[in-house]
């Protein structure tokens, strides 16, 4: 099995280099775009690149800074993740806030970006060979001095990570030439150092507040940093920055900004010098647009790994690469190959077969309305597709005279639109969904149907194309008038993203003068004015987990849920119910970006309470993009 799943696991390192070099790109820089980006796909290391053209260190030989951590989640995650955000309000920023909960195994290390594969094969086997004596419980000992406060793992605990270790080390030094430092010292789990001394009795309190036998699923996890982070500190861009000369660096949303103590001043007061995360390129920037945030906010997670054994069903469900629980299906590290990794892939397989063999399976999906016990379930969607996006902010412009008098002008473009008291402006941050937008919710709706889903209740984001979305699947779903939906406030969107203020949102009056179907007896968890445009991404997923847990509420025995969002309403809505702990904002992004228009996931409780992602009752949804088109070009010469 080991040589089979090493094979494996090189073969598919060695396929995606191929189609990269086939696309042109040199073989160095592919290898380099695989490491960094975790090995999620040929396009996401071909943007890497893409994006990188201009980075000095493009180039340079040698590889990235690797670290294993072992991880607890679960009851004891979700307490320490607390005293996290409590400690950071209440005391400040001490040592223990530049990183997420962890137990180093190992000091950090240099692997060639070409042994990647080979390096990761190694700790795979390390898991493999001592896979039978993974401990069922981790003992963690409270320790508390002037300077430091944390959390001891017993020793008999530590022996099994201390063995997988030891073999890792050997491996990847045969395998990667890798020399790997396990860690030696007794293994501990920091929660405050470097912090000032009249904090400690105060942080001490919070501390004691952490109970280390909660129970708690570990995990170990291969993570990587760009080499430019061991001397830098790491800023997150706060606002966007259009460079006014060339030395300025351009700033965008969602980018880290590398920052060096030691080589940052300028001579201009309130600038600092840094590099982009994004882009590897180094320039001036104004401080007040960034602000320090934990260094592994811009780490590469690699694999993972249970630290602990399963002791339930629930519990052996396998963990994804980006710590996901994704029911049981397989994991990078049994190489599941992709089947989207070149153009030919997607036509590969028989999807319909595909989905006919994954309803037929009894333990998977949400259940049809015909069963006699239902369990709880949540559907979660994103919206339909955005006229802004497919036009541009333009199509005002375009679509709306002088006298804000709406004019269709291309057929993918909405019917009608509301009237809003704001006037047109207000689209510009609220925009409706286009005509392939509505059909495309409709199937979803359908698709509904045809499973027999029983949707009990319906929640939307405030924003128009969510609304829309959730009205055009009710109408696809035949939806009997008594179901209405819910607007939600505090369903909208990571509000990061909405620098410049919360767009204005239609009132539900106006949304049902429209002809959208409404409750307008619904009373909002969440007001408009309790939402803060400079919330943090831990504080998003905290947000919209007491949505999930009121809507739970609100829908009692048997309820199936659909919840209508944005894309990393998916993520977030289900990421904490699952006993996961919120993602950084880097791991938040890229699954936004990979989540389409009305993508689905679905949510479901089992016997025992828990809750666990499962698949969806339907289908994907996909089609091709229909580019802008001038008939005019037939009549040309």
């Amino acid at each position: 099995m080991a040589i089979r799943s090493r094979s494996a696991t090189i073969a598919k390192a060695q396929s995606t280099l191929e189609i990269l070099i086939s696309m042109g790109f040199p073989k160095n820089r592919a290898h380099k775009a695989l490491v960094a980006t975790g090995d999620t796909g040929v396009q996401e290391a071909s943007e890497w690149i893409l994006s990188h053209v201009f980075d000095p260190e493009l180039d340079k030989p040698g590889g990235r800074d690797f670290v294993v951590y072992a991880l607890p989640l679960g009851g004891l995650g979700a307490q320490l993740s607390e005293l996290w955000d409590t400690s950071l309000a209440q005391t400040g920023r001490n040592g223990a806030h530049k990183s997420f909960p962890h137990v180093t195994l190992c000091q950090f290390f240099k692997c060639d970006n070409s042994k990647v594969s080979q390096m990761i094969h190694a700790l795979q086997s390390a898991v493999d060979a001592n896979k039978a004596s993974t401990p069922e419980e981790i003992v963690m000992m409270p320790f508390a001095s002037a300077s430091y406060i944390g959390l001891f793992m017993e020793e008999s605990s530590a022996q099994w990570f201390r063995k997988v270790m030891n073999s890792f080390a050997s491996e990847a030094s045969k395998l990667a030439g890798c020399k790997v430092d396990p860690h030696r010292k007794q293994l501990h789990l920091t929660l405050a150092y470097q912090f000032l001394p009249n904090h400690q009795p105060v942080l001490d309190a919070m501390c004691k507040k952490v109970d280390p036998k909660s129970p708690a699923r570990w995990e170990l996890r291969l993570y990587s940093r760009d080499p430019r982070m061991g001397q830098s500190d790491l800023y997150r861009v706060l606002f966007p920055h259009t460079p006014r000369s060339d030395d300025e660096l351009e700033l965008t949303e969602d980018d880290f900004i590398m920052i060096n103590p030691e080589s940052s001043q300028t001579d201009s007061v309130g600038w600092l010098i840094g590099t982009s995360y994004r882009t590897g390129i180094t320039g001036v920037i104004p401080a007040n647009y960034v602000e320090k945030c934990p260094e592994t906010d811009g780490w590469t997670l690699h694999r993972v790994w249970p630290g602990t054994r399963a002791t339930s069903p629930d519990e052996s469900a396998v963990t994804s690469r980006s710590g996901t629980v994704v029911g049981r299906r397989q994991t990078r590290g049994e190489e599941e190959g992709s089947q989207y990794n070149s153009p030919e892939g997607l036509f590969s397989h028989d999807v319909d077969v595909e989905y006919a063999q994954i309803v037929k399976k009894k333990d998977r999906g949400v259940k049809r309305a015909t069963s006699a016990s239902i369990p709880r379930s949540l559907i979660i969607m994103r919206h339909a597709e955005r006229v802004d996006v497919t036009f541009g902010q333009q199509w005002l412009a375009y679509s709306f005279d002088h006298d804000g008098m709406y004019y269709r002008k291309n057929l993918n473009m909405p019917r009608s639109v509301p009237s809003r008291k704001g006037g047109v402006d207000d689209f510009r941050t609220d925009g409706p969904i286009t005509e392939m937008g509505m059909h495309q919710a409709r199937l979803t709706g359908e698709a509904l149907k045809d499973q027999g889903v029983n949707v009990t209740h319906v929640f939307s984001s405030p924003a128009l194309r969510c609304v829309q979305t959730a009205d055009a699947v009710l109408q696809g779903y035949k939806a009997d008038p008594s179901l209405k939906i819910q607007v939600e406030y505090g369903l909208f969107e990571w509000l990061a993203w909405c620098q410049h203020g919360l767009p204005k949102w239609l009132s539900l009056q106006e949304m049902t003068t429209f002809g959208l179907r409404i409750d307008t007896s619904y009373k909002p968890l969440i007001l408009p004015d309790k939402l803060d445009v400079k919330e943090r991404v831990d504080t998003y997923y905290r947000r919209t987990s007491e949505l999930t847990k009121h809507f739970l509420a609100l829908g009692g025995q048997n309820a199936t849920i659909l919840i209508v969002g944005h894309a990393g309403t998916l993520d977030a809505t289900t990421r904490q119910l699952v006993g996961e702990q919120p993602r950084n904002s880097a791991d938040l992004t890229r699954i936004v970006q990979k989540v389409p228009y009305c993508g689905v996931c679905a949510c479901e409780e089992s016997e025992s309470g828990s809750w666990q992602i499962v698949c969806p009752p339907f289908p994907t949804l996909t089609h091709a993009p229909n580019p802008r088109y001038d008939w005019r070009m037939i009549k040309s010469q």
